[in-house]
């Protein structure tokens, strides 16, 4: 394989990222939402565990399982920020 064709599938990894994360980032909002009509907080430090668990226990490369997790806490970070910014814009 050349360079070009390691990129174009880099290319194509990043597009499915990309799509993952709008999806995942439209549940969130709708999250928000239920959250803010309930009075429930926005950081649940037991739901994140879990989920940073659930992770943790996907990852069959132990190489790649600091990266992995380092990007999922940002994702994490980013969710409960958009949270912040839905539940503060729909006031």
């Amino acid at each position: 394989m050349d360079l070009n064709t390691f990129r174009n599938k880099i290319d194509e990894t990043d597009d499915s990222i990309v799509k993952l994360l709008m999806e995942r980032f439209a549940v969130v909002k709708e999250i928000a939402e239920y959250k803010k009509e309930r009075g429930l907080d926005i950081f649940q430090q037991a739901r994140e565990t879990e989920i940073m668990k659930k992770i943790a226990d996907k990852i069959d490369n132990e190489e790649y399982r600091d990266y992995i997790l380092k990007i999922y806490s940002e994702i994490l970070d980013a969710s409960k920020s958009l949270q912040r910014k839905s539940n503060s814009s729909s006031s």
